[in-house]
């Protein structure tokens, strides 16, 4: 019987993928300035936003930016498009 048949060592560990290439290349972008677009199709009052800060920090489903000590925390769902200022 061949030993070799259930040897893995070639199979690609998955956990050691970080993401996907917008949040890799947002990570790299951590502490500039950015400014968020972003449409909260259910509010009258936060319909179409536009945040503007620093980029603290990227989740696979959020974004954090902080502006005037405030932290405003993004879902990726809300997310329109980013611009890196």
């Amino acid at each position: 019987m061949n030993n070799n048949l259930y040897n893995y060592t070639n199979v690609p560990d998955t956990n050691s993928f970080q993401g996907n290439y917008v949040e890799n290349y947002l990570r790299n972008n951590l502490g500039k300035k950015v400014e968020v677009h972003a449409s909260f199709c259910d509010s009258i009052d936060w319909r179409d936003s536009i945040f503007t800060g620093i980029l603290e920090s990227i989740g696979k489903d959020y974004i954090v930016i902080m502006n005037n000590n405030k932290k405003y925390i993004i879902w990726s769902i809300y997310l329109d498009y980013l611009i890196l200022i």
